[in-house]
């Protein structure tokens, strides 16, 4: 085999190489992907649900109110 025969080659396999990674790139950030749009689904249902219906009052209104386990009169 010639020189140039020989570097072709490796180049083909170099390449296969490449191609593999990439693939294996692709699958990776297409996964983050899915995870961050299942994380933002989730803080939006959540952020939605607080405003919709607040379950704990503010800490202003906890720690303003004279009623509060927490307040303190100086």
């Amino acid at each position: 085999m010639s020189d140039v025969e020989e570097v072709q080659e490796q180049m083909k396999v170099d390449l296969e190489a490449m191609k593999d990674q990439m693939t294996t790139m692709m699958e990776a950030i297409m996964s983050m992907r899915k995870m961050m749009l299942v994380n933002v689904a989730t803080v939006v249902g959540t952020s939605t649900a607080i405003e919709v219906n607040p379950t704990y009052p503010s800490a202003i209104e906890v720690l303003g109110s004279t009623s509060s386990p927490y307040f303190v009169q100086v």
